[in-house]
């Protein structure tokens, strides 16, 4: 059992450095005729070294992660912190909270080390970065202690259920993952303030034309809001998040900036697109289709003793068997995903299509090539790769697309 969980792991592992090398071999391939003027030739040389730059720091990260993982099961890590919490509570809670939180602490601070040197090597190289050390700092704990609290608390209540209802827990925690993802949509305006300053939009021409936007599209918000995002970086985003009574409209200052006023209108109809055309209701078949699977996989390896004792445990443990959950069934969740960025893909070209008829071609196409530029996209991504984890179309077809 033990040497199948390690092989399911370097095997799905190998498949990500593989997708690694197909982008790779895609170095040098040329530019569809559509996205030619997005860079000029030195800027272009500029963006190939920023990719080819980023993807061998992505492989040293994911080799020395996989390095780690690997010597987690090898070593029988979990086993041997369960011995040693069990010395000093019985708490089921204490104990699952211990074995997981521990290796997932340390993972976070060797991935901080890399996260240095993304942000401040690669990305100050290439003239991204704006974030300085206090706020890399203030954002990594941010980080920690709500991945903490949402996971800990989802463990906590799986737990707790598990303990009154057995094995139907699994079946009951559809409905708890489902709640989950209503509530995130809910809050997901406020969580953005944990980390941006958001300030009311200034009166002006910009604010008149988003106004005229909301009201011909019918899209209702609460508030419109500039994102001081130049804060940590210069690439450029917006959001129009929540739902209900939370809608909020927000734009990166750095959007603001570099775009014109139409080009902006353009991006945020894309952003309302979305919502008007119900996209994440219509995600949701598969979303809960993947959470059935995942809790009947769960059902399955969770409760079967032979999994935790191939890795030290003497029977059972609950906690374990979430962790080995997630290395067992990768292969799988590769597999779905490949409808699931499919669906995103056509769902992107929908937004297009929603900010071509309001903004105009031209505007739209502009848009895009800007937001490719300030950010150095990929041009030539490799198709299998595209499949495989893009959830937005190439910008050629992005392109192509709205100029039918």
């Amino acid at each position: 059992m033990k040497i199948a969980i390690i092989l399911i792991f370097l095997a799905t592992t190998a498949f990500g450095f593989f997708l690694k090398y197909l982008t790779y071999s895609r170095r040098n391939a040329p530019l569809p005729e559509n996205v030619r003027d997005v860079f000029d030739e030195e800027t272009y040389k500029k963006n190939q070294a920023y990719s080819m730059t980023r993807l061998g720091f992505s492989i040293v990260a994911g080799l020395a992660g996989m390095v780690i993982s690997l010597l987690i099961l090898l070593l029988n890590v979990h086993s041997w912190l369960y011995d040693f919490i069990s010395a000093n509570t019985t708490s089921i809670y204490l104990t699952s909270f211990f074995i997981l939180g521990v290796p997932i602490f340390a993972g976070a601070l060797v991935g901080m080390f890399f996260d240095i040197y993304d942000t401040f090597v690669i990305e100050e190289r290439y003239g991204f970065n704006k974030t300085k050390p206090v706020t890399f700092i203030a954002d990594f704990f941010k980080e920690l202690l709500i991945g903490a609290v949402i996971g800990g608390g989802l463990l906590a209540l799986f737990l707790l259920l598990h303990g009154a209802m057995g094995n139907w827990v699994f079946a009951a925690f559809f409905f708890v993952l489902l709640g989950f993802m209503m509530i995130m949509m809910f809050i997901s305006p406020f969580m953005i303030r944990i980390f941006y300053k958001l300030t009311p939009l200034e009166d002006g021409t910009l604010k008149d034309k988003i106004n005229a936007l909301a009201e011909k599209t019918g899209f209702k918000f609460k508030a419109i809001y500039k994102v001081d995002a130049s804060k940590r970086s210069t690439k450029l985003n917006a959001f129009a998040s929540g739902f209900g009574k939370t809608k909020t409209i927000g734009l990166f200052d750095t959007l603001i900036e570099k775009m014109t006023e139409d080009e902006v209108i353009s991006v945020l109809a894309h952003e309302i697109g979305h919502a008007k055309k119900r996209h994440i209701l219509k995600r949701a078949p598969l979303q809960l289709a993947v959470f059935g699977i995942l809790l009947l996989a769960a059902f399955f390896i969770v409760t079967m003793p032979e999994v935790s004792q191939a890795f030290g445990f003497a029977g059972a443990n609950t906690a374990f068997g979430i962790y080995v959950l997630f290395i067992m069934i990768s292969p799988l969740m590769l597999v779905l995903g490949i409808p699931a960025t499919a669906i995103s893909r056509m769902h992107e070209y929908e937004a297009d299509g929603f900010s071509k008829e309001l903004a105009g071609p031209e505007v739209a196409v502009s848009a895009l090539k800007t937001l490719y530029r300030e950010s150095f996209g990929n041009l030539t991504p490799h198709p299998f790769v595209v499949m495989m984890e893009y959830s937005h179309p190439p910008l050629t077809d992005r392109v192509a697309a709205i100029e039918k």
